[in-house]
């Protein structure tokens, strides 16, 4: 396989990747919280919470390299897309530095929880539980400016770019958390699609705007 057949499959990694790091961190105490629980929780799950957080890093890394597929795709038709495919690509960007910011913020709380106070431990633990807006924005430029590219550009089926838009609205909304379960599908899916149409003989002849870059949409040559 190809690096451009490869490319998309970053997708499933990447979403693999982020299950598997919470499976791994399991299930965190509510913000309000006991003192004594919080620092039971931090205290006996250090190494799983580094662990886990080293996971979704990972996993925000083949994030991006997707988003760069899917934005790579969006601009078929340059002068007709450029600006969705650079929202897309701006999107993943902003998702996988909200996500590395999650993943800091849980790897210095199992790091340090023996070395800190516990107000110090609590501070982290609101941030991990609160500081969700980075990774919102991310996700709505990601799927909006996806959602709008592949429908101009038909690279992906319309009942797909349109789930991708209204999910990216979903998630800058009170919503924003199901937003974020959703784009995880839609990730998965897409980056089926994606690879599928890479590996198929007629993939890169077919490619999304060959047939309008020539005057009046007929095909060039």
């Amino acid at each position: 396989m190809t690096a451009k057949q490869l490319l998309p499959l970053s997708g499933i990694a990447s979403v693999v990747l982020m299950v598997v790091a919470f499976i791994v961190v399991g299930e965190t105490p509510d913000l309000d919280a006991p003192k004594s629980e919080l620092l039971s929780y931090y205290s006996d799950n250090d190494s799983e919470l580094q662990i886990g957080a080293a996971l979704l890093a990972i996993g925000a890394f083949f994030f991006l390299l997707f988003s760069a597929a899917v934005a790579s795709l969006v601009r078929g038709v340059r002068e007709a897309t450029a600006a969705s495919a650079n929202v897309t690509l701006a999107g993943g960007i902003i998702f996988s530095v909200g996500v590395t910011v999650f993943a800091g913020l849980a790897f210095t709380a199992g790091d340090a929880v023996d070395d800190v106070d516990i107000g110090t431990i609590q501070t982290l633990h609101a941030l991990e539980m609160d500081m969700f807006f980075t990774v919102a924005v991310g996700t709505a430029a990601f799927l909006l400016g996806a959602g709008i590219g592949t429908l101009k550009t038909g690279a992906l089926p319309a009942w797909l770019s349109w789930a991708a838009i209204v999910i990216g609205i979903v998630a800058i909304t009170p919503l924003g958390f199901f937003g974020f379960l959703a784009l995880g599908i839609w990730t998965l899916i897409a980056s089926v699609m994606l690879a599928m149409r890479a590996r198929s003989p007629g993939g890169e002849a077919s490619s999304p705007g060959s047939e309008a870059s020539s005057p009046g949409g007929a095909p060039s040559g």
